[in-house]
């Protein structure tokens, strides 16, 4: 059998066309009008964003321990960032490389006519686009990446369904070798992909593409297996696996489980779930009648895989987070379904009205969706991190920039600075003028902590509780003692749920001095 099949090649064209380049061109103009790039990338770094903004001060070679969780790759990239404020940046071009993705999935089927596939490619990426969880995910960390990684293997594997060679099948195995740098969530995303193209090959009994999607296969294993366990499988721990304990459910639990987290999940789909599942199904059926089938078994497998690696207590099974890449993915294929939908009406409407133009009509009807779907979700749109009634983000609720900022400027040398265990990695990150030093292991989910050599002024108190944090307070008045009745600054962030009321009471006794407004206030404190 030839290696290079042209009879499925669509009508559509082969290679992109100026006109595809404009089209996505136009979706990525949109992203600063949707997004409020401002708060996105200029916001204080948070808890899970400064241990990673942290890492970029730590020498070279302290990466393959201070990028923990997050993949390498990732971190190799927020290190040519040129200022340390805007890694930001990241995260976001991942965004609008899912969104560029998402255009190329939609336009690589096997529409009749170019035009159409190009209607197709624009409501897949500005289904992306319009994604209400877009909004919430500009986290420091690789969750864009993931869903870019996946779109991306979608879209490779519809290419090569659309001309089958051993070139393209190479290329899909060097973006398995790529993303794996940038996204853990390849390893999930890599099998389906091949998975898909196994089992169409095998139904159809054509064995020299078996054989050769076999060896591809292995080797994006062989590489997957190489980069996870002799980079990645580090940042897994027993206080990461207790952490997500809540995102393993045991295969009994099930069912709750999935209804639980579907029901938490459907305000940032945009949609209702049952409206979104039969968008999903006539996307997976569009897929296949457009000549995919191997790209709809990989979108079929991809829940499959997610679901069983959660019940093996190997990835958190639907977390808001760790799952955005099946958010922007189902977007994705729900706007394959749409255009399949209104295809198929406008065909029904062109019986009766022979002169009526099929893709106009298709692009109408589209047109219409989308946006009555973005008028429905315009209170997501430009959310600034916290919406009333609506939703809220991290960003939106602590500072340790100002903070840190603030005592780096007020205070004296003997001065003594107290902070909770959240606080510690931000203060490090925004004390640019005092070295850091890795200290690892260490026995958190981050797997490190640092030391700051020059900082003897620094009490960090570890411990949430109330004792706790009054052993630390107690310390802290010992020091300022002892450095001749120095001042004691309080810096606290992210102090949410139980830990208010501990700090409360802890703080009972003392003598309490807010000295900064802003969302975070730095606060002087002494015996009472």
């Amino acid at each position: 059998m030839s290696h290079s099949d042209t009879s499925a090649a669509p009508a559509t064209g082969r290679r992109p066309i100026p006109a595809d380049w404009i089209a996505v061109a136009v979706l990525l103009a949109f992203i600063p009008v949707v997004h409020d790039l401002k708060t996105m990338l200029t916001a204080s770094y948070w808890l899970d964003e400064a241990w990673v903004a942290l890492s970029v001060r730590l020498p070279l070679s302290d990466l393959l321990v201070a990028t923990s969780s997050t993949p390498i790759g990732w971190s190799l990239l927020l290190r040519l960032v040129p200022d340390t404020d805007y890694l930001r940046v990241v995260p976001l071009a991942f965004h609008g490389l899912s969104v560029g993705a998402a255009y190329a999935l939609g336009r690589l089927l096997h529409w009749p006519t170019r035009r159409l596939g190009m209607v197709a490619g624009m409501v897949c990426g500005a289904a992306v686009l319009l994604l209400p969880a877009q909004q919430i995910r500009h986290d420091l960390k690789q969750y864009t990446a993931d869903a870019a990684v996946t779109v991306c293997l979608l879209a490779l594997g519809a290419w090569t369904e659309q001309t089958w060679s051993r070139r393209r099948l190479g290329v899909i195995t060097g973006a398995v070798a790529a993303g794996m740098l940038f996204s853990h969530v390849t390893a999930i995303a890599a099998p389906c992909v091949f998975g898909g193209l196994l089992l169409v090959t095998a139904i159809r009994r054509q064995w020299a593409r078996l054989a050769e999607v076999a060896v591809a296969g292995l080797t994006a294993a062989a590489i997957i297996a190489i980069v996870y366990f002799g980079i990645s499988a580090r940042g897994r721990n027993e206080a990461m696996q207790q952490f997500w304990a809540g995102s393993f459910p045991s295969l009994t639990d099930l069912p709750d489980y999935l209804g639980r987290q579907i029901d938490a999940l459907t305000p940032v789909l945009g949609a209702p779930a049952l409206v979104v599942g039969g968008l999903l199904v006539a996307g997976v059926l569009t897929l296949v009648g457009q000549a995919r089938p191997a790209s709809a078994t990989a979108v079929i497998l991809l829940p499959v895989a997610v679901t069983s690696l959660g019940v093996a207590r190997s990835y958190p099974l639907l977390e808001l987070r760790t799952s955005h890449f099946l958010l922007v993915t189902t977007a994705a294929v729900a706007g394959i379904g749409v255009t399949g939908l209104a295809s198929g009406v406008a065909a029904l409407v062109r019986r009766g009205l022979p002169r009526a133009w099929p893709t106009a009509m298709t692009a109408t009807i589209c047109a219409v969706l989308l946006g009555t779907f973005a008028m429905n979700n315009g209170r997501w749109y430009r959310f600034d991190g916290n919406e009333s009634g609506l939703y809220y983000t991290a960003i939106a609720v602590t500072d340790i920039r100002a903070a840190t900022e603030y005592v780096a400027t007020h205070r004296s040398r003997n001065d003594v600075v107290v902070m909770n265990n959240a606080a510690w990695y931000g203060f490090a990150f925004y004390s640019q003028h005092d070295d850091v030093k890795l200290v690892a292991p260490y026995g958190n989910t981050v797997g490190w902590w640092v030391d700051m050599p020059t900082r003897s002024d620094v009490v960090v108190i570890r411990n949430r509780d109330t004792a706790g944090i009054r052993a630390g307070l107690d310390r802290a008045l010992t020091l300022a003692g002892r450095r001749g009745g120095a001042r004691i600054w309080l810096i606290r962030s992210h102090v949410v749920g139980e830990d208010v009321e501990a700090w409360r009471s802890a703080l009972t006794g003392y003598r309490v001095e807010q000295v900064t407004d802003g969302l975070e206030p730095v606060a002087l404190i002494s015996e009472g």
